[in-house]
């Protein structure tokens, strides 16, 4: 077998270079600033050297997994009960059901 079947699966996860300056990005984002300065203010301020393109997937990254609830609190909390005013009851169901013929068409019984 070849050396990487040999490897265990996991290690270490990967992280942004961009993560722990996630509120800087977004601070500069709310001030109007366009995405060619947000990477020129990363490498003059921060000492990172990025394209344009890489700081604008990582905040709109960012934005959607925020957007999303975390799998592990959604099971914590039970879901809430919804009313439907316009639901028809249980009965009236039942009777429409058994009144109509499933294999009936125009008029025709099979």
């Amino acid at each position: 077998m070849t050396e990487t079947a040999h490897r265990k699966r996991g290690g270490k996860p990967f992280h942004s270079i961009l993560e722990p300056h996630f509120d800087f990005i977004r601070e500069l984002r709310q001030r109007r600033k366009t995405w060619h300065e947000i990477a020129e203010l990363l490498f003059t301020e921060k000492g990172i050297r990025v394209t344009h393109h890489a700081p604008y997937l990582f905040y709109r990254r960012k934005l959607k997994r925020a957007a999303k609830p975390h799998w592990e609190s959604e099971a914590a909390t039970p879901p809430a009960a919804t009313v439907n005013p316009s639901a028809s009851s249980p009965t009236q169901q039942t009777t429409i059901n058994k009144t109509t013929n499933p294999y009936q068409f125009n008029n025709l019984t099979i």
